[in-house]
């Protein structure tokens, strides 16, 4: 299976999120990213995925 890769604009799309979003969580390095060049930076939406599943609360009741 191969793995597609998003641009900022597609991640944060999919997330819900605004490209300055994921910037910050770019910069904050919570999210694994591709860096191609001095701007290009790709994304593999599952791995993104699974690293900010470790910040995910559970309800306690």
């Amino acid at each position: 299976m191969s793995k597609k890769y998003l641009t900022k604009c597609e991640l944060a799309h999919e997330l819900g999120l605004t490209k300055r979003g994921v910037e910050e969580l770019m910069r904050r390095r919570k999210i694994p990213f591709l860096a191609l060049g001095h701007r290009t930076v790709r994304f593999v939406l599952a791995e993104v995925e699974k690293a900010l599943l470790r910040f995910e609360h559970k309800a306690v009741a």
